[in-house]
């Protein structure tokens, strides 16, 4: 598998972005589980806890994007360029059209 350095940076930029994401995302799921805590015993406001939720959950949803890690379409099209080329029904058809 030969690949281009800008086609390694790609894919190690989004191994880096898949890592920071495992970190981060059981560090939300603990605060959203102390939060959800704090609120039953009484220690946080219900409406705090709201606005608290809200931004966990965006936060959760836009870790992947705010990373600057490369856009899935860069991953798949590096992907597609390395499989090897197999020939359509229609090219095989074609060929043995041409051979009579």
């Amino acid at each position: 598998m030969d690949m281009t350095q800008k086609e390694v940076a790609v894919i190690k930029a989004a191994i880096k972005s898949r890592n920071k994401s495992k970190f981060i995302q059981p560090v939300l799921f603990t605060v959203m589980v102390g939060a959800l805590l704090a609120m039953l015993f009484g220690a946080l406001s219900g409406d705090k806890f709201t606005y608290l939720a809200f931004l966990i959950v965006f936060l959760t949803i836009m870790s992947p994007q705010l990373g600057g890690s490369p856009k899935y379409g860069e991953l798949v099209d590096i992907l597609e360029r390395q499989l090897p080329q197999k020939a359509t029904m229609e090219d095989v058809l074609s060929e043995e059209l041409k051979k009579t």
